[in-house]
């Protein structure tokens, strides 16, 4: 009901209807008229033919005849059929009337008026019956008995449609009047009512037949419509593999379908452009950004490092340049695998991105470095100093990845430009030189570039190169010395000591490299180290023998030791 088709079929049909019934309407008065004037004049015909039929007989009687010589009254000095109208004709009115009744094939009443109660009873019909029935004129107000009437009349017992002739004397006084029947009211009125009946059963043959008609018509005709809205949530749903149909109707539907087509044509153009700006964008990102933290990369950084120091000094803006390199993440890579770095390098960036300000960007360059750009409100060295302190404290916390709990550390250096350099070259150098200070300071640590600060002044030893890679190069051994229970003299377990297989010293015992490692911090990765070869170690020995392991006082301190 709530479609188109739906309400275009019901208008047409309320219109047909509506049509229909204005048409039969009209027709049921037009027809009812027709009846009404055919029973009167059938019951005028009848009328006059018993007037002609009494004039014929009583031929001392009158009559009164209109324009178009109708008997409209029959003048008569006294009533006729009355003994004296016998005597002189030798008829009795109910012969009179019978004659009438052969010709006219109706009942015809003869019938005196009573002055005194203003009604006209039968004397008479031609059957010889009905004698002294009141003559009822169904019409509103007195009935009129003096002019000639017709309509229905209840006589006696039956109901009649009538015309009545007066019979008055020539002074026009009311004697009484002759009644003719065009037939019973219940006959008449019977075929009124099959008539209607007849033209309503029509009426409805005809209204289902055309609702028939006009709803398969409009269906035929809205049919494409649910396949165009189909169409057109296809293309809401991106489904735009389907070419509209009905392109070819020349009529508003095929119009409709080209608008459709069009506009999936467009969909299609438009799906096809956005793919291609997003393949483009998607390419331009690959090629600024680091594919694994997603942070920018080297050439995005020099690119924009590059645009800001073109307007710099122009707009007065001052900018902390930061090299960032991880402490201890080679060893990372080496003990737990480079997939396990690499979720150490997302998370390092996830907890630093959180730090930076609005207008802040971080890249990583490469390997586990990475350089930070800082807008400078106010003063340069003082933000510098309160967001690598942040950043330092939050790298130092440990990071859970894949059950293990692993500890780095982050150094940092600085350089501001205008102060430092205006160009990227000179910013980034001598960022870079701030970061070997740093690292050279026991790591862990924020540098500012100062002016005469060298690369060769950085005091970073070359003993602390070397545990590096020899930690990297697993050129440490562990020496297992025995731990023998006095009562029995058997071994009870072992002590791990470490030892270090120099390519060019030799072996060499701790006291010739502990202090350094502990100050480097490098302590850490070799206790993890000794830990983790002599666990290793004892696992595959049969017997159930202790080891024993020195670590660190800084690794005592370490929560996830």
């Amino acid at each position: 009901r709530s479609s188109i088709l739906g309400k275009v079929t019901l208008f047409l049909l309320l219109a047909v209807a509506a049509a229909y019934i204005a048409g039969a309407a009209t027709g049921w008065v037009m027809i009812e008229r027709s009846q009404r004037e055919d029973w009167r004049r059938q019951a005028s015909t009848n009328a006059q033919i018993a007037s002609s039929v009494i004039r014929s007989i009583y031929t001392f009687v009158s009559v009164d005849l209109t324009e178009n010589a109708q008997i409209e009254a029959i003048n008569s000095d006294s009533m006729i059929g009355d003994d004296q109208s016998v005597l002189d004709t030798g008829f009795v009115a109910i012969d009179v009337l019978a004659l009438a009744a052969v010709q006219t094939k109706e009942k015809i009443w003869l019938a005196a008026y009573q002055p005194d109660s203003g009604q006209m009873q039968t004397l008479t019909d031609n059957d010889g019956g009905a004698q002294g029935v009141a003559i009822r004129l169904e019409q509103p107000g007195s009935p009129d008995f003096s002019h000639f009437t017709t309509g229905f009349a209840k006589i006696g017992a039956e109901r009649h449609y009538v015309a009545i002739i007066p019979i008055k004397t020539t002074e026009g006084t009311l004697l009484g009047a002759i009644a003719a029947s065009a037939g019973r009211a219940d006959r008449l009125l019977e075929m009124q009512a099959s008539f209607y009946r007849n033209s309503l059963l029509y009426g409805a043959i005809s209204m289902i037949l055309t609702g028939a008609v006009v709803v398969l018509t409009m269906k035929r005709l809205f049919h494409p419509i649910p396949r165009l809205i189909d169409a057109l949530k296809r293309i809401a749903r991106d489904d735009t593999g389907h070419v509209t149909p009905f392109q070819s109707r020349r009529d508003e539907i095929g119009r409709l379908a080209a608008a459709i087509e069009t506009l999936r044509e467009g969909v299609v153009e438009r799906e096809h452009l956005r793919r291609a700006q997003e393949a483009a964008r998607e390419l331009e990102h690959l090629a600024l950004h680091d594919p694994l933290t997603g942070l920018p990369n080297r050439a995005f950084l020099q690119n924009t490092l590059n645009t800001m120091l073109a307007h710099i000094v122009e707009s007065g803006r001052v900018v902390n340049v930061m090299l960032l390199d991880l402490d201890r993440f080679k060893p990372v890579n080496d003990t737990y695998g480079h997939a396990i770095g690499d979720q150490l390098l997302i998370a390092m960036a996830q907890r630093i991105t959180p730090l930076l300000g609005p207008e802040d960007i971080l890249a990583r360059l490469g390997g586990d470095e990475f350089a930070l750009i800082q807008a400078v409100s106010i003063n340069a060295r003082k933000e510098a100093r309160h967001l690598g302190n942040r950043i330092i404290e939050a790298i130092s916390q440990p990071f859970p990845i894949a059950g293990h709990s692993i500890s780095i550390g982050i150094s940092i250096g600085v350089a501001t430009t205008p102060f430092h350099g205006t160009t990227s070259k000179d910013v980034m150098g001598h960022a870079d030189i701030a970061l070997y200070t740093s690292k050279g300071a026991g790591r862990g640590c924020l540098r500012m570039y100062e002016p005469g600060m060298t690369m060769e002044g950085s005091g970073r030893s070359a003993l602390e190169l070397e545990l590096l890679q020899a930690l990297a190069e697993n050129q440490f051994e562990l020496f297992y010395q025995p731990i023998v229970r006095t009562a029995t003299e058997e071994v009870s377990g072992y002590e791990a000591l470490i030892r270090w297989r120099h390519p060019k010293k030799g072996l060499m015992s701790p006291d010739s490299f502990i202090p350094a490692a502990e100050d480097t911090n490098i302590i850490l990765d070799l206790d993890r180290w000794v830990l983790q070869q002599a666990c290793r170690t004892m696992a595959g020995r049969p017997d159930d023998r202790s080891v024993a392991v020195n670590v660190s006082a800084l690794s005592l301190q370490r929560p996830d030791l």
